[in-house]
C-alpha cells in the first residue's frame, strides 16, 4: 500500500473516531441515554467501524469527564442519578467484552492443547 494511501486511510480513521467521540460527548452532555440514543450508538459503531475496545474507552471517558459532568449538572440541577445510566451501560458492555475475550482465550488454549498431543 502506498504511503499516500495509508495517510488517507489514517485520516479517515481519525475522522471516524472523532465523530463517534463527539456524538457520545453530545449525548452525555444532554444526558440522553434512552432507546433512541442506544440505537444511534449501535448504528454509529457499525457505520464508523468502532471496536468494542474503543467503545468502552469512550464510555469511560464520558463518564469520568469533569467538564461534561458540569454541563449535565447545570442542565439537570438536583438530579444526581443521571450519570448512573451511563455507568450501567459501561459495566454491561465491559462484562460482554470480557465474556467474548474469555471465550476467545479458551478456544485458543483448547487448540494449543490439541496441537500439542
Amino acid at each position: 500500500m502506498s504511503s499516500r494511501r495509508r495517510q488517507k486511510r489514517a485520516q479517515l480513521r481519525a475522522m471516524e473516531s472523532l465523530a463517534y467521540s463527539s456524538t457520545l460527548s453530545y449525548l452525555r452532555a444532554h444526558n440522553d441515554y434512552d432507546q433512541d440514543a442506544k440505537q444511534i450508538i449501535e448504528h454509529l459503531r457499525s457505520l464508523l467501524h468502532i471496536s468494542s475496545h474503543r467503545h468502552l474507552a469512550e464510555l469511560k471517558r464520558i463518564i469520568n469527564d469533569e467538564e461534561l459532568e458540569r454541563l449535565v449538572s447545570l442542565k439537570h440541577l438536583g438530579e444526581s442519578h443521571l450519570k448512573q445510566k451511563w455507568i450501567e451501560l459501561e459495566e454491561k458492555e465491559g462484562d460482554e467484552d470480557n465474556k467474548i475475550n474469555t471465550s476467545v482465550n479458551n478456544s485458543t488454549t483448547i487448540r494449543k492443547k490439541f496441537k500439542g498431543t
